[in-house]
């Protein structure tokens, strides 16, 4: 503890910032609001420079590739940083050290993903990159054994309820609590200026329906699945909606199954972007074909600025779209995410009906509440003994 009073809190994690995926981006909102309350030691490869005047920061200078590798270096380095930390609490991004810690965030459970039946399409692509990412889940599933099965973390705080669910069954002894995503819902709103500005400069107009694809890992995240849902419509006489996608993959590899079947002028790709929120804003529908997510950001950012979410039955996705309230949740397959998108395209009424309903159960889902989630985590951890009974009581 700090001469002011403050508890020392140590945060592990690969980096922290706004950049990146849900995980970096979590503990990027976490550090701005704990920061007062507790002194924060982040030991990270990354952190975005905002942030550094917030906290002590211990680099852990490991390579961004590949993978395993950065995995491997960061689980030895971070732990050899840790067992030379003091702190009141340490608190993990996932099993990212060999060390004992009182609570981590779970945004993915490689048990979980494990279990799941295994698809294909999510094996794309070439085959270095295959193989590292085989590499890669087997180490975060040891880890995640090492940590989660040997009780060496006090609490975990699961993302999602699907995610509890899955540490539940696997991990039938660790205490869960759930600590939920966030959205900026002042940054990702509707906004008619936006749709009006962005459509007009891509030569659509009001009518046009577009179809939005964010993210990157574009095998696993199912851009394959989007593709070929607009080809299927197509083969079926109708005119596909336009498929605007944006963030980082094999461009030539999905331009060229765009061409293959036959909607490469439907296809558009941004890449990287900043200003996501404008492709929200114009878009009518997201398409979140993904194998497996623990609470995609996507998700919320899309049903914070009113479009409807079509997606598989993934983790996360539930509270955003109900029963099917919010959006639609169909079957991982080209045919099902075509006759989705055929019949929000076919009805514009019903679009803005799921946007407004999957709006109303995204604003709840702050980034005040997701740190309140943690910090309330932290008193209790503070406060007790430990034992499993006192701090889920």
């Amino acid at each position: 503890m700090t001469a002011d009073g403050r508890p020392v809190v140590a945060l592990i994690a690969h980096g922290a910032h706004e950049r990146g995926g849900g995980m970096e981006r979590v503990f990027s909102e976490l550090i701005r609001r704990a920061n007062r309350e507790y002194r924060l030691i982040v030991i990270s490869r990354e952190l975005a420079p905002e942030l550094r005047r917030l906290v002590e920061w211990r680099r852990v200078p490991v390579p961004a590739r590949p993978v395993p590798l950065q995995f491997s270096l960061f689980y030895l380095l971070a732990g050899f940083r840790l067992a030379r930390t003091r702190a009141d609490l340490v608190h993990t991004l996932g099993a990212l050290v060999p060390n004992k810690a009182d609570i981590a965030s779970v945004h993915f459970c490689h048990a979980g993903f494990n279990a799941r039946k295994r698809d294909e399409r999510a094996d794309h692509g070439p085959a270095v990159r295959r193989i590292n990412s085989r590499v890669a889940r087997a180490l975060g599933l040891h880890a995640e054994s090492w940590s989660y099965g040997n009780k060496r973390i006090r609490v975990l705080g699961a993302v999602s309820g699907g995610v509890a669910r899955e540490l539940e069954r696997h991990y039938p002894r660790a205490c869960i609590f759930v600590t939920p995503n966030g959205v900026d819902t002042e940054r990702f709103g509707p906004s008619r200026q936006a749709r009006r500005d962005l459509r007009s400069a891509e030569g659509l107009s009001s009518e046009d329906v577009v179809a939005l694809f964010v993210g990157g890992g574009w095998d696993h995240k199912g851009l394959s699945i989007a593709i070929e849902a607009l080809g299927s419509i197509l083969a079926a006489g109708d005119v596909p909606p336009w498929l605007w996608i944006l963030g980082r993959g094999d461009y030539d590899r999905f331009r060229g199954q765009a061409e293959r079947c036959g909607v490469g002028d439907r296809v558009r790709f941004f890449g990287v972007r900043s200003d996501t929120e404008r492709f929200y804003q114009a878009a009518d529908v997201l398409v979140l074909p993904s194998h497996y997510e623990a609470f995609p950001l996507v998700s919320l950012e899309a049903a914070a600025c009113g479009i409807p979410v079509v997606a598989t039955r993934v983790n996360g996705v539930e509270e955003i779209i109900g029963d099917d309230e919010g959006g639609l949740i169909v079957e991982r397959t080209p045919e099902a995410f075509g006759q989705a998108l055929t019949h929000l395209a076919t009805d514009r009424a019903l679009r803005l009906k799921m946007g407004e309903d999957a709006r109303s159960r995204a604003v709840m889902f702050t980034w005040e509440r997701s740190a309140a989630s943690v910090l309330e985590i932290y008193r209790k951890l503070l406060g007790q003994s430990g034992s499993r009974a006192e701090v889920a009581a």
